[in-house]
């Protein structure tokens, strides 16, 4: 009977969270529930053995009450943890909180054996200082991981310093840090060892089947991570198998020991290996200064003001997954009209650029472009004080927000987004669950839940300054969504073949036009908000073969055209910006902050495409080791790193690059 209702209720739970669906998602239903009813069936087995078992589970307590005290402690750190990272609580992760108490108690178990076998002070001694390094460790690592959200052997030996352990404690909550050494020391003053030792037993069985259960546990962990993903793909679901592999790098965290991380880490050659540390500048030659002109390009000019800077209150910036410009009818008369109807009025009503072109991909490199102002991406420019939009902004005033319609275990996001481009607040598919959202599939929640919890934050900071940047995911190639019954779908669309992406492309469209009916309804497109819609990178040249009928030559490029629409009802930064300016998106931030009237950083390499002509205007982008760059006189694609490159205006370009990613590291902050 508790089978029946376990399964019950878990298959209600899913069908309550999909129901809203126009197509149920049976096969993502079955996956949940069924991870659900596994989840509650191995726990209520624990349950049950602890209850049969429970005269012998307490006396093993008694005995070995630090060792107990350690499982107790890891389980609530692992549960912090699951709370912190919105971590999906299914078998896998289960199966790695389990793990981790084993690999966690295994020193102090070990200490404790040897003493109930040699039963001296250096015995206890031993006991209780395994017992007092494994806690501290565990406070340690807790306190590192809310300031960081990592373990702390990710960073420890590379820079354990006062100038590091200051910080950390700095940007510690006072009443939380007071919180751990007083809960610090009351366990402390726990530690026990029994009086008696003489009905213990000494043999070595206890730590051979200890062993045995930590090989195993570690064992079925590991298959878990590897076969669960494997199990998904095999059964057609590419993008759940991803978001497990990303969450494994989280439950990773619960599974693995700290003091082993700790050890490993330190036993390990530690040399530091920064990038930007080993990199430098070197001057451009008469011969190539000449020539960055002749692109148009001034090496040393800092981004101008636009001509009217007007500090917008309200800036949201809408980037649609993987928005080619040509997927609109106003560029593409491949496109029924009927498709792009509200996106085209837009074009034809607002300022937008003709020619703004992707810088990198894919989205986080895109993103990266956008909010960095830098072509090349490394993972060296994650780093403490580094010059981003979402920092600059908030240094004036604004607060800055992040919405992500998809998991935020994607590519570790959760961690790696908010240390990357500084946002003060990351939210992802996890976070607007519990906001009480319901309805994800495929990769997340739809456009338009993204627009409705956009214009919830909007309507909660009407006397605030914001700055939100709204990521959606439905155009996202493949796997596009559409949340429209056929027989809602104009003809023009839907009976044209190979019209999948066409139909997401009119979801766009019409969720769009919904969010900006939304806006002027609420009263929040004023004088003093500004709408930016653009797009975190083209479509993959490879995918375009499945809508060969919406394509045109220009889409079958790696780097290549994207959406750039400014809405409004004060346009007066715009009145000289011409749609036939080029730019890409390393000059997104730069233009941005110069509408507002804000000085960009020197670190970025882009220009306020407001206060640049036409004629003289420029996009240059990379993608992987190529470098691009376009204006109506000149078209570049060269390889960054080839030795046979003999043309002077693609050594030149290269220089510039180049010099703008090494400046990016070592331009003085300190005074900003």
């Amino acid at each position: 009977m508790g089978i029946v209702a376990i399964c019950c209720i878990e298959f209600f739970l899913s069908f309550q969270f999909y129901r809203n669906e126009p197509e149920f998602p049976i096969e993502l239903f079955k996956i949940d529930a069924v991870n659900a009813i596994f989840r509650d069936l191995l726990l209520a087995s624990i349950f049950i053995f602890l209850r049969k078992h429970s005269t012998r589970v307490k006396q093993i307590a008694k005995n070995y009450s630090p060792i107990a005290i350690v499982a107790l402690l890891w389980i609530g750190i692992s549960l912090l943890i699951i709370h912190s990272l919105n971590l999906i609580f299914n078998v896998a992760t289960l199966i790695s909180v389990f793990t981790g108490v084993i690999n966690n108690i295994f020193f102090v178990f070990l200490a404790g054996w040897l003493y109930t076998k040699w039963n001296n002070t250096l015995a206890k001694t031993i006991y209780f200082l395994t017992y007092f390094f494994t806690i501290f460790f565990f406070f340690s690592d807790t306190i590192y991981f809310f300031v960081t959200s990592s373990h702390i052997e990710k960073m420890v030996f590379d820079n354990l310093n006062s100038q590091s352990i200051t910080s950390v404690i700095y940007t510690s909550d006072k009443l939380i840090l007071l919180g751990i050494l007083m809960c610090f020391s009351f366990l402390m003053l726990l530690f026990r060892t029994p009086g008696n030792l003489h009905h213990l037993p000494r043999k070595n069985t206890g730590v051979v089947i200890l062993i045995l259960i930590c090989v195993a546990a570690n064992l079925v962990n590991i298959a878990t991570v590897a076969a669960y993903p494997r199990a998904l793909i095999d059964n057609g679901f590419d993008e759940e198998s991803a978001i497990e592999k990303s969450r494994n790098v989280s439950r990773d965290m619960l599974s693995s020991s700290v003091t082993v991380n700790l050890v490993r880490e330190f036993l390990r050659n530690t040399e530091k290996h920064a990038a930007a540390s080993q990199l430098h500048r070197y001057p451009f030659t008469e011969k190539e200064t000449r020539l960055l002109s002749e692109l148009d390009i001034a090496y040393d000019e800092k981004p101008a003001l636009a001509a009217k800077p007007f500090p917008y209150e309200k800036v949201v910036v809408i980037v649609a997954e993987s928005f080619h410009r040509d997927y609109l009818h106003f560029y593409n008369a491949k496109i029924p009209a009927e498709a792009t109807q509200f996106l085209d009025g837009l074009l034809a009503k607002y300022p937008h650029s003709n020619y703004y072109y992707t810088a990198n991909k894919p989205t986080t490199q895109g993103l990266n472009s956008m909010f960095l102002s830098q072509a090349i991406y490394t993972e060296d420019q994650s780093f403490e004080n580094n010059a981003t939009l979402f920092k600059t902004l908030e240094k004036n005033g604004y607060d800055t927000m992040f919405l992500e319609a998809t998991s935020q275990y994607y590519n570790d996001e959760f961690r790696a987004y908010k240390k990357r481009f500084g946002m003060q607040t990351y939210r992802a598919k996890e976070a607007l669950e519990k906001e009480g959202y319901v309805g994800s599939s495929g990769w997340g929640f739809h456009n338009d839940v993204m627009y409705e919890e956009t214009i919830r934050l909007l309507e909660e900071n009407r006397n605030n300054k914001v700055f939100i940047v709204t990521k959606t995911i439905d155009s996202h190639q493949p796997y596009p969504y559409c949340g429209f019954l056929p027989e809602d779908i104009p003809a023009a669309i839907k009976d044209q073949p190979n019209n999948l992406y066409l139909k997401a492309i009119y979801w766009e469209n019409i969720t769009l036009q919904k969010f900006f009916r939304d806006l002027e309804e609420r009263k929040l497109l004023d004088d003093k908000t500004l709408v930016v819609v653009t797009s975190d990178h083209n479509p993959h040249p490879s995918q375009n073969d499945n809508y060969k009928r919406l394509t045109t030559e220009d889409m079958r490029i790696s780097v290549a055209p994207i959406p750039l629409i400014f809405v409004s009802t004060n346009l007066q930064p715009f009145e000289n910006f011409s749609s036939a300016t080029y730019g890409s998106q390393i000059d997104f931030a730069p233009t941005l902050l110069g509408i507002l009237g804000i000085a960009s950083p020197p670190q970025f390499s882009g220009k306020n495409m407001l206060t640049i002509p036409p004629e003289n205007s420029y996009a240059v982008g990379s993608c992987d080791e190529t470098v691009y760059y376009w204006s109506s006189d000149y078209q570049i694609k060269t390889d960054m790193y080839s030795d046979k490159i003999e043309d002077p205006y693609e050594k030149a370009l290269i220089h510039w690059v180049q010099d703008s990613y090494v400046r990016y590291f070592q331009t003085d902050t300190t005074a900003q």
